[in-house]
Order: structure tokens, then sequence, then C-alpha cells
């Protein structure tokens, strides 16, 4: 779990380290990288990171986390197809990191966070019960996180309209 508490100097110092994972990431597996690399990387000190966060997966699920923020934002607003080529898009353009991740077969950090982003954005909306809410979630970010694993792996060449298009034939989006 993450511990960032909210003053300038622990977000200075988190955003230190997830932007030391995201270069080291360009240079390296995830599942090679050390702490000590991070730390050295964002020039923190060991105690600074492991007051920020208990482990590596915990810097990777803190960056997913903002990022997912921004994006479940638009969850009641948006059309399901609008919102689903916002999460696909989101997930597409955030580079080289969030695809080293997924290769490295650590999928379910970023799948979790979309769906802890998306059950937080529905509070409070509809008569659905807890169970469907997670099980709906679960799905959705799931086919999510395989169509862009897909892409990835086939060589980027479809449009975020093509990716949903194929969301679309395959979930009824209008389930969520």
């Amino acid at each position: 779990m993450y511990h960032i508490k909210n003053d300038k100097r622990c977000r200075k110092s988190a955003a230190a380290i997830v932007a030391a994972l995201e270069q080291l990431l360009d240079r390296k597996s995830f599942m090679d990288i050390t702490v000590t690399d991070i730390q050295k990387t964002a020039g923190v000190g060991r105690s600074t990171f492991y007051r920020l966060f208990d482990n590596i997966d915990d810097v990777v699920t803190y960056s997913v986390d903002e990022q997912f923020k921004e994006i479940v934002k638009g969850y009641t607003d948006l059309s399901m197809r609008d919102f689903t080529a916002e999460c696909i898009s989101g997930m597409t353009e955030s580079g080289g990191a969030l695809m080293n991740i997924l290769s490295s077969g650590r999928a379910d950090l970023i799948t979790r966070s979309l769906r802890k982003n998306l059950r937080e954005a529905a509070e409070g909306q509809g008569e659905i019960s807890e169970d469907e809410l997670q099980y709906s979630f679960a799905v959705f970010a799931s086919v999510c996180m395989a169509v862009v694993r897909v892409w990835d792996e086939g060589g980027r060449k479809e449009t975020i309209d093509q990716l949903v298009d194929y969301v679309e034939k395959y979930i009824d989006l209008k389930a969520f």
C-alpha cells in the first residue's frame, strides 16, 4: 500500500519515484527493477521510498491510480462508448511504462486500479448491488486491459475507435 500524505514534500518525492520507475522501465524489465534502482534514479533516500511505498508494486499502483482518477471522472457524464474510449486511450497513451508492466505479467496491478477507481466513481449511482458492481467493473477492466495488450502485441495499428468497436462487438457496454 502507498502512504502519500497530501503535502507538497510527499507528493514531490512520490512524483520523483514514479518518474524514476518510468525511466527505468524504458531500459529494464519491470521484474528486474529494484528499490535501490528506483531510489537512486529518483535521488531520494531509501527511507523516503519506504515511508511512501511498501514495495515497487505500490509505486505502480499509485501511478496508475492517479491516471485513472482523472479518467473515471467522466464515468457518469459520458456515454459508455465514450468512456470506454477514454479508458483505452488513457492506457495506450501512457507510453512504454504501462506496456512493460503488462508484458511483465503484472496486468493485475492495472486492472485492480481501474476497478477501484470505477467503484469510487460509481458510489451513489443507481440501484445496482455491490456484488454486481464489482463483477461488472471486473469484466470491463479485464476486457479493456486485454484489448490494449492485443493492440500492443499486434503492432499498435488500430485506432482507439477501432479498439472500442472490438469491445462493443464482444460485450454489451449498455450493461455497465
